[in-house]
């Protein structure tokens, strides 16, 4: 108990380490913690008086935070890029909640347990020339920092999926269209996507019964 009676800034560091879980959206790690000066034992503290949870081998929460696979997963498995119906979903695009996480990671990245952890998870492990293509920074569910493919790599990943009929036709249309709809659309973006993709022919499909 000493180590909450410490201060800093006049707050004590127990103070001041849910305040900090409070602005990191309720969720952290434990290197997150130790970066921002708390030691893992005052983790461990606000386990053990109910103030927090361990979700994660290494990430914690406040015991009144939303549960969220999104974020567990990304602060666990960093280099974590949600993809298909999972980017899809986060972007707003459809209303299905994915019942699989699509997850890429890079080619010969040991993801220590991700799918034992969570067997819903869908790991797809991809080239130096595909991993990284159209990831940009998102946020789950809620307010955790992850990443995610881009609106446009994500409709491509679709057409690719329903290419090798693995894609919903329900999911492929909400977000086709959605897409489409929408104001920010990147086209020639959507296009040099889908020529690394090799879905040219069946995006162009799908832009001329839109149009």
């Amino acid at each position: 108990m000493i180590a909450a009676c410490l201060t800093i800034g006049g707050k004590t560091k127990k103070d001041a380490l849910i305040e900090f879980m409070h602005e990191s959206a309720g969720r952290i790690t434990t290197k997150q913690a130790r970066e921002a000066g708390f030691s893992s034992s005052m983790l461990q503290l606000l386990v053990s008086q109910g103030v927090a949870v361990k979700e994660s081998r290494g990430v914690f929460a406040l015991a009144d935070t939303s549960l969220d696979d999104f974020a567990v997963i990304s602060l666990r498995w960093p280099k974590v890029v949600f993809r298909c119906s999972s980017s899809l979903y986060l972007h707003g695009m459809t209303d299905i909640v994915p019942g699989v996480y699509e997850v890429s990671l890079p080619r010969g990245y040991k993801e220590d347990g991700i799918v034992g952890e969570f067997p819903n998870c869908l790991v797809s492990h991809e080239s130096k020339g595909l991993y990284g293509l159209g990831v940009v920074q998102g946020e789950s569910p809620t307010g955790t920092t992850l990443l995610l493919h881009d609106r446009e790599r994500s409709i491509c990943d679709l057409v690719l999926a329903r290419k090798r009929g693995g894609a919903d036709t329900q999911l492929l249309g909400q977000a086709v269209n959605a897409y489409f709809g929408s104001p920010g659309k990147d086209l020639p973006q959507l296009m040099r996507y889908a020529k690394t993709m090799g879905v040219t022919s069946e995006l162009q499909t799908y832009l001329e019964v839109l149009s």
